[in-house]
């Protein structure tokens, strides 16, 4: 799953959204708090429309000022310790709307159950099967988006949903193909396998799969070279052979 830009609705900044007559009737008491909160979060390298984002949709849906506020103030706290993790591996992007839009996915993430340990140990392993760059994070964020799929259906524990995220990043697999993992095992637990079990036997047949498929090509990649020196081999001698005589 690519980390896809978010449309951050209000592209107009905190104090034009609060001056609109129906924002401030509804929310103006929040002004200053989330322009503060918002203050941190460009501090950091981050777009202030994550906030100005929240607003927009809290008002759509008339959401109560007093829990709109608690809301903001947990989102950011999210948002400020993904940020944290994403520029402690050197993967917290320079731009302001990347960066948010990456800080945005793993935030979406973590409030649907992921813990902050998990995301560390997916980016961490991300990073070093990809280096410091977008491909990376995007990596990461694949992989997590399956764990959430699976963990939906099958209680796991901290430590099985640990493995199979760090599984998901480091398998062979590419980012699109990893949510074919899910079918299979949902599968084999259906058949009565553990899930630590169904995860570890799901990745090492794929993992396997894929080596054989490459093993294959290389060798069917290998045989046609061969048929094809043999043709040039064989037009070379003739040729020659025309030369002689």
């Amino acid at each position: 799953m690519a980390a896809a830009i978010p449309s951050f609705a209000s592209a107009q900044n905190l104090a034009a959204w609060f001056a609109a007559p129906a924002n401030q009737a509804a929310y103006g008491a929040l002004a200053s708090e989330a322009g503060e909160l918002a203050a941190s979060l460009k501090r950091v390298g981050l777009s202030d429309a994550l906030i100005a984002d929240r607003l927009v949709e809290a008002a759509k849906k008339r959401v109560a000022p007093a829990t709109l506020a608690a809301t903001l103030r947990e989102d950011t706290q999210r948002y400020l310790a993904v940020a944290a993790s994403l520029k402690s591996l050197g993967l917290l992007p320079s731009d302001p709307r990347q960066a948010s839009a990456a800080v945005e996915q793993a935030s979406l993430l973590l409030r649907a159950g992921i813990s902050e340990r998990v995301l560390q140990a997916a980016l961490d392993a991300a990073a070093a099967k990809l280096g410091a760059r977008q491909a990376a994070i995007d990596r990461a964020l694949a992989a997590l988006s399956v764990v959430v799929s699976i963990e939906a259906e099958h209680a796991l524990t901290d430590a099985e949903i640990l493995a199979l995220a760090t599984g998901l990043v480091d398998s062979d697999l590419s980012d699109g193909k990893l949510t074919a993992l899910v079918a299979s095992i949902k599968s084999a637990v259906k058949k009565g396998l553990a899930p630590s079990k169904a995860i570890e036997e799901s990745l090492a047949k794929a993992t396997k799969d894929k080596s054989s498929n490459a093993a294959s090509s290389e060798k069917s990649n290998g045989a046609d070279k061969e048929e094809k020196n043999k043709e040039n081999s064989g037009k070379g001698n003739g040729s020659k052979k025309g030369l002689s005589g």
